[in-house]
């Protein structure tokens, strides 16, 4: 299964894992914009924008509590077409001593197409200066091949990189799911989320949930590995457990941190987590792995000692960026 890998570019990280594995991304995020991506013509991407601001206009007017619309404008991006939508106004207030501090937000989302991809920036509770932030995200923008491993540094999202320079930001997330086929007990994710999360360890948290563990449960799990382990210079923890569990199945739960440093995009909280034994049934009792304890292990040493930052260097420039 690990004798032919492939590399996958996620966030500002390079992950090699196998062949035939198959991915997919979730909770991709920047700045606080949710990003959603789609593959698709311009012309369907028209009639989709097009249905989208006539179910926004039908809410009515633009006023406290309806979720109208606001404004609705071009884009503003070289090589893009799309729009912008401002609705959903709300007013509200708190207070400041006795003194009342009024306020208001919108929802906002910005649509673009450019080369077969369309691309979604979205926040639910934004002003009017998020406009020009997604405008100047857009702008660093590009797409990219399937299994093209970008030159340029930056932040990968599936089909695309946000290429540096970037805007100011200190938000960057993204998720990616690793599933294998013919295994679908087993399921691994790999997170890069903002650094400085977490105010407890893994191992601190390993070790208060075997103290409040009961005799009987901590005799069904053996620790395959526990202890500090630096990836890529990423200082970190890790804990390797295999469970028999109460219905007789033996099941494995592996998870790698590194906690990053607060506001780096180039030091965020990174988490690699695989399950085995899964049960797909709604509820459902574990199962069995459906890989031996040996081969788990193999698959996790081969993707987790994989995990490497990408070059943050710019190549030489070459045709100036869009400009919004």
């Amino acid at each position: 299964m690990t004798g032919k890998m492939k590399t996958v570019c996620v966030g500002r990280f390079l992950v090699d894992v196998p062949t035939n594995a198959e991915i997919s991304l979730s909770h991709q995020m920047m700045d606080g914009f949710e990003i959603g991506t789609v593959e698709e013509s311009e012309t369907a991407f028209h009639t989709r924008l097009a249905a989208r601001e006539a179910e926004i206009r039908s809410r009515g007017a633009a006023t406290d509590g309806t979720g109208g619309m606001v404004e609705a404008s071009d884009l503003r991006v070289s090589g893009m077409t799309g729009r912008n939508f401002v609705y959903g106004l709300n007013r509200g207030y708190w207070m400041e001593g006795e003194r009342r501090v009024d306020d208001e937000f919108v929802s906002f989302e910005a649509h673009a197409h450019t080369g077969g991809l369309s691309f979604t920036l979205s926040r639910d509770v934004a002003d009017a200066a998020d406009v020009k932030v997604t405008e100047a995200l857009l702008a660093r923008l590009q797409p990219r091949g399937e299994k093209e491993e970008p030159a340029a540094p930056g932040f990968c999202i599936g089909r695309a990189l946000f290429a540096e320079p970037l805007p100011a930001h200190n938000t960057e997330h993204v998720v990616m799911h690793i599933g294998l086929p013919g295994h679908p007990d087993l399921k691994m994710a790999f997170a890069s989320l903002p650094g400085g999360r977490s105010a407890r360890s893994l191992l601190t948290r390993v070790a208060d949930m075997d103290a409040d563990a009961g005799v009987d449960e901590m005799l069904r799990v053996t620790k395959l590995r526990t202890g500090k382990r630096d990836i890529d210079n990423f200082p970190g923890e890790e804990s390797l457990e295999r469970v028999h569990e109460f219905n007789f199945a033996t099941t494995f739960g592996f998870l790698w941190e590194t906690d990053g440093v607060k506001d780096d995009p180039l030091q965020p909280f990174l988490s690699l987590e695989l399950h085995a034994g899964i049960n797909l049934e709604p509820g459902g009792k574990p199962a069995d792995s459906s890989l031996h304890e040996d081969a788990v292990l193999a698959l996790w040493d081969a993707i987790s000692s994989s995990i490497r930052l990408r070059s943050n260097e710019r190549p030489a420039a070459a045709d100036p960026p869009r400009r919004p």
